[in-house]
């Protein structure tokens, strides 16, 4: 069972809508998959409570007390074989408890100063916990992700990229701003999408149907690159 957990000080920088599509690479893939949403505000819990569908091969649990993740993995282990846990985006001992109960920490970062100087900020954190450690090999690898990169970015966009590939532990494949992940919202996983678009009896919406497998392969390699940090 791999645990995948993100870890950032900055709230609204895409961690719900990563781990919803690095779940739904799992689930792609035929992976029994559960989902921990660890933010006060569910967002993940709440959206899959909304469809109105089955999600075979994925669960979404609630954690309202990080002391309590311990027995949820435990009881997961062996039923499930990816563990995604959406965090808070702040700081606190809570990350002590996730970063010590994970295999990957993830920490999402959209292309602005202002979050490559918080993403840092995260970064720093990680390293003092490694350093603290007993045994720094155990700790987990701390990947970062650029989120809600545009297809076309701006002069901005690309500097603070720039910024954070000399600096941080940042992963080759970008997640894309797509609007497919707004579609998610109301119709559920991006894999299912795209066979429902395939299927679809209207040929101007089949061809929307590749838009939702390049989202679902983009996020399949995101998944790979951070499984390849460790």
């Amino acid at each position: 069972m791999k645990v995948i957990t993100t870890l950032s000080r900055k709230g609204g920088s895409g961690k719900t809508t990563l781990m919803r599509a690095l779940a739904d690479a799992a689930v792609s893939q035929g992976h029994s998959t559960l989902a921990i949403d660890a933010d006060p505000q569910k967002a993940l819990f709440r959206w899959h409570q909304s469809l109105d569908h089955e999600t075979p091969l994925l669960t979404v649990q609630e954690l309202d007390d990080p002391n309590a993740l311990e027995a949820m993995l435990a009881a997961a282990n062996g039923q499930a074989e990816y563990v995604f846990i959406d965090t808070l985006g702040a700081g606190g001992m809570w990350a002590d408890i996730l970063v010590e109960q994970s295999d990957f920490l993830i920490c999402p970062m959209m292309p602005t100063q202002t979050d490559f100087r918080i993403t840092c900020d995260t970064f720093e954190y990680y390293q003092q916990a490694r350093d603290a450690a007993d045994d720094p090999s155990l700790m987990p690898p701390f990947s970062v992700v650029l989120t809600r990169m545009p297809s076309k970015p701006t002069k901005s966009m690309i500097l603070a990229a720039q910024s954070a590939l000399g600096a941080l532990p940042v992963i080759d494949e970008m997640f894309l701003e797509r609007s497919q992940h707004g579609d998610v919202d109301r119709e559920g996983l991006m894999h299912t999408i795209a066979d429902n678009r395939r299927d679809n009896p209207i040929p101007l919406l089949r061809t929307h149907e590749r838009h939702y497998r390049d989202a679902v392969r983009e996020a399949r390699t995101i998944l790979e690159q951070i499984e390849a940090s460790k």
